[in-house]
């Protein structure tokens, strides 16, 4: 009857270590930043809709509603990875403004990829070509190791993301359809006391283990109790 009561109780105790932990994990009340964007876009077109340097304490909320669906691609590089590409970019087109490098790096190094032949483009010139889709498409055939996550095609999409490491994470929505269609984004900071990949697994493990202990400990005490 002793180690009933005594695996009961601290199987008690690890569920209140495991609660502790998901409590730690709860994203802190505030008013986190929030911007959204509506319009239209063309047939075949893609965008970046967010880029921002994101932590493992600090991720977004992306929520999209369109009239056909899309795709939404959340790709991540870290700082010597972005650096890298900023240098291959100035490499290839010599021409191009720094300002406009820094800005659109990952797409610029899609028209690299895509038109491997393109020689010191103006950046009209690039502007014509580099929101296709099929621009889009052989950048992460080239640059698979870069996708972090990419949703279904879907008109309605909601989805929470924290980087594991410190990187530089581009939103890009998709329109692989024929057609234009009609687009709504949100898009909202997320903050927490600690990374979820180090809380959420051993919160679960420790809750499971207490449940499991604590279980044959609140029956022998029912029961002990039906018999008084």
């Amino acid at each position: 009857m002793r180690w009933i009561t005594l695996l009961g109780r601290t199987g008690t105790v690890l569920l209140m270590v495991g609660l502790a932990l998901i409590v730690v994990w709860v994203p802190p009340a505030g008013s986190p930043h929030e911007s959204s964007s509506s319009g239209s876009m063309s047939a075949e077109e893609y965008k970046i809709e967010d880029s921002g340097v994101y932590r493992s304490q600090t991720g977004f909320q992306i929520s999209v509603e369109s009239s056909e669906s899309l795709r939404v691609y959340l790709l991540g590089l870290t700082s010597l990875e972005l650096e890298d590409w900023r240098a291959q970019v100035r490499e290839a087109y010599a021409n191009l403004d720094d300002i406009w490098i820094k800005a659109l790096t990952v797409p610029l190094i899609f028209v690299k990829e895509a038109y491997p032949d393109l020689e010191d483009p103006q950046i009209e010139d690039i502007m014509d070509i580099v929101w296709n889709v099929s621009v889009l498409d052989k950048g992460l055939q080239t640059h698979p190791e870069i996708v972090l996550w990419q949703s279904p095609p879907s008109s309605t999409l909601s989805h929470e993301f924290f980087p594991a490491d410190v990187l530089t994470v581009t939103v890009i929505v998709a329109n692989p359809s024929s057609h234009n269609v009609t687009v709504r984004t949100k898009i909202r900071d997320l903050a927490t006391l600690a990374p979820k990949e180090r809380v959420i697994v051993p919160a679960v493990l420790l809750i499971s283990i207490g449940v499991a202990l604590a279980i044959p400990w609140l029956i022998s005490r029912k029961a002990k109790k039906s018999t008084l």
